[in-house]
């Protein structure tokens, strides 16, 4: 999606909502893939601001258990349940108004092994959910910055979803569809971080593709403020992509190893380099040069991430 064609924007945070407190108890809201670690705090963003309608759907029982467990709040109703499934997803629609998208299959290397589920997951599913749309008041979708020079499946399903929400704005004209495009999840289930946690454990050696591949990383908590201002937001513009660059930051994945050993490992801790995964950038495309994050910053923000085994 070529920067001519669509416009983009440096989203930057405003406090004036669509909704009161009053409105926000009584605005249904659902999230895709809410059991994962972006959609519950997507949760517990929209319980803070006083949401008391909330739908989330995912796939994994233990996981939404463990989710439900870790929210523990009665405005949270908890569906098992697969977007690729056309008769769930037009039945969890009903009375719907605000969804946010969040699931997919997220890993670049999974992507690449998986495709045909990648396509059925990342736009049959997608496509469920914007078909059975019609009613709803906005729809975020949340893309990511892998979507930018493209050269994996991961990359290409969701740069191919964000065509069909955009395309979706001309279909529902009541309705808005928002792109946003978010970096990695710094501590999210699954990220380098939970890798590296399970290692460290396990064998006290972490691994490393390429020491001087640089990435982009968001904190949960910022991205999740983000997304449900986006959504909440009665300026938010559904003709450009919404970008978090005041809170993204980029990293050398070196540097980022050896602060994960300096705050959560010990003497003996190690790094090994293991190369490339098929698909994996050694560079990521941005939509902004953010400034490269000094390796004591690392540490820092390192410092203040309380890892489990499950998030």
């Amino acid at each position: 999606m070529s920067k001519k064609k669509y416009r983009v924007a440096n989203h930057k945070k405003n406090s004036k909502h669509l909704q009161s407190k009053k409105d926000l108890s009584e605005t249904s809201f659902l999230i895709t893939g809410g059991s994962g670690s972006l959609g519950r705090n997507i949760i517990k963003r929209l319980l803070e601001i006083g949401a008391r309608n909330i739908v989330s759907i995912s796939r994994d029982e233990n996981v939404i258990k463990e989710a439900e467990h870790e929210i523990g709040s009665p405005f949270v109703k908890f569906k098992i349940g697969d977007i690729t499934d056309k008769e769930f997803i037009v039945q969890t629609m009903k009375g719907v108004d605000i969804v946010f998208h969040t699931a997919a299959i997220k890993h670049v290397s999974m992507a690449e092994q998986n495709p045909r589920e990648t396509y059925r997951v990342n736009i049959v599913g997608l496509l469920n959910i914007l078909n059975s749309s019609a009613d709803i008041k906005k729809f975020i979708h949340v893309s990511s910055d892998k979507a930018i020079g493209v050269m994996n499946c991961y990359g290409a399903t969701k740069l191919l979803g964000e065509y069909l929400v955009k395309e979706s704005n001309s279909l529902y004209h009541n309705n808005a569809y928002i792109i946003t495009r978010c970096p990695n999840l710094l501590g999210s289930r699954g990220s380098v971080l939970d890798v590296w946690n399970r290692q460290l454990a396990k064998d006290n050696v972490i691994t490393l593709s390429d020491p001087d591949m640089t990435r982009y990383f968001i904190t949960l908590s910022d991205a999740a403020s983000f997304l449900v201002d986006i959504a909440l937001n009665d300026n938010t513009d559904n003709n450009v992509i919404h970008y978090p660059l005041t809170t993204t930051k980029k990293f050398r994945v070196k540097d980022l190893a050896e602060a994960f050993i300096k705050t959560h490992g010990n003497s003996q801790s190690k790094i090994k380099i293991t190369g490339a995964l098929p698909g994996e950038k050694k560079h990521e495309d941005y939509i902004s040069d953010v400034p490269l994050l000094p390796a004591r910053e690392l540490s820092k923000i390192l410092s203040g991430q309380i890892l489990k085994k499950n998030h």
